[in-house]
C-alpha cells in the first residue's frame, strides 16, 4: 500500500528553490486542534498527509525512508498501534524523526519512548508553535542526512567508543567479518564527535575512558542532551567490566534513564550474545551462530 500524497503544490515553490521537501505523516483523530496545526504547516509549505487506518506500520516505514519524512503520532488515537509503528521505523526508517504527542505519559511509556528513539515526546495539547519548532529540527536533521554514496556506506556502520586498544581491534574485527562498516574513538569527547561527522547506525560504548563515568556521559549526551536531536534514533549498547548494569546499579537515583543504555553486556563479551544484541538493536533479522562467529 502507497500512502496517499498530500497538497505538494507548496513543496514545489520557487521561494524553496534548493531546499528539499518538507513532509509530515500524521496519524491522529481529525480534530479542531490538529485540523488548525495541520492549516498553519501547510500554510508554511509543509506537505502534510494524514495516514489512513487501513496502512500497516511497514506501509508507514516504508514511506517515511522513501520521501525524506517525518512522522507524527498521537498516542490518543492508538497508543498500542502508535507503538508498533515507532518500533516499525527503528527497523525500517532509523533516521526518519518520529514525533509522539501524548497525555500524562507514564514514567514507564516516557522511558521506553526515549529508548526507541524518539525524536520528541510532546505533552498533550501540544501548542502549534512548539509542533513548527519541533518539526523545523526535525526536518534539519532529515536535511543533513548523508547520501548514500560511498561503499561503507551501503552497509551498516558501527561506532566503537572504548580506550582498550585491544578490545577496539577485537571486536572492530568481529563487526567487520559480519559485514559491518566500524570506526572507533578513544574516549567520550572523540565518540561524541566522531557521532556527529559520521552519523553511525550503533554506537558500542565503554564506561570507564577518560574518567570513570564518560561512558555514562556520552548516554545522557545522545539521549537527553541539546544538540544531539537529529541522533537520538542511534541505539547505544554499552560494554564494561563493571557487573551490574546501570538501571539496577542507579535504580535509586531519579535520572537513571539519562544512564540507561539501550542494552548492556559485561567483559568479556560472549560473542553470539554480542551479536545477538547488535542484530536486535540494528532491527535485523536474527541468524543461528557461525563457526566464524564463536571463532573470530
Amino acid at each position: 500500500m502507497t500512502i496517499p500524497t498530500g497538497d505538494t503544490s507548496a513543496v514545489g515553490d520557487p521561494e524553496l528553490s534548493g531546499t528539499p521537501p518538507r513532509r509530515v505523516l500524521l496519524v491522529a483523530d481529525h480534530t479542531p486542534v490538529w485540523d488548525d496545526l495541520i492549516r498553519t504547516l501547510q500554510a508554511e509549505h509543509v506537505d502534510c498527509v494524514w495516514v489512513p487506518t487501513t496502512a500497516t506500520p511497514a506501509d508507514v516505514a516504508r514511506d517515511l525512508e522513501q520521501h525524506n519524512s517525518a512522522l507524527v503520532v498521537d498516542l490518543a488515537r492508538d497508543s498500542v498501534r502508535a507503538m508498533t509503528l515507532v518500533s516499525a521505523c527503528r527497523q525500517n526508517a532509523r533516521s526518519s524523526p518520529v514525533v509522539v504527542v501524548a497525555a500524562n505519559p507514564s514514567i514507564e511509556l516516557t522511558r521506553r519512548l526515549r529508548l526507541s528513539g524518539v525524536f520528541y515526546l510532546a505533552l498533550d495539547p501540544v501548542s502549534t508553535e512548539e509542533m513548527r519548532s519541533v518539526l523545523a529540527s526535525a526536518f534539519g536533521c532529515l536535511a543533513r542526512k548523508r547520501p548514500d554514496t560511498s561503499m561503507c556506506r551501503a552497509k551498516r556502520r558501527v561506532l566503537v567508543v572504548d580506550d582498550d586498544a585491544d578490545f577496539v581491534a577485537s571486536i572492530s574485527t568481529l563487526l567487520e567479518s559480519q559485514g559491518y562498516c566500524v570506526s572507533s574513538a578513544r574516549n567520550g569527547k572523540e565518540g561524541l564527535e566522531k557521532l556527529r561527522a559520521e552519523s553511525p547506525d550503533l554506537i558500542v560504548l565503554d564506561v570507564v575512558m577518560e574518567d570513570d563515568s564518560s561512558g555514562y556521559a556520552v548516554n545522557q549526551a545522545v539521549k537527553f542532551s541539546q544538540g544531539f536531536e537529529c541522533f537520538r534514533h542511534v541505539p547505544i549498547l554499552m560494554v564494561s567490566s563493571i557487573p551490574t548494569a546501570p538501571a539496577a546499579r542507579f535504580s535509586m537515583a531519579g535520572e537513571v534513564d539519562m544512564v540507561t543504555p539501550n542494552s548492556y553486556l559485561t567483559k568479556p563479551v560472549d560473542i553470539a550474545a554480542f551479536l545477538g544484541e547488535v542484530r536486535a538493536l540494528l532491527g535485523e533479522q536474527e541468524t543461528g551462530v557461525t563457526d566464524r562467529e564463536k571463532h573470530p
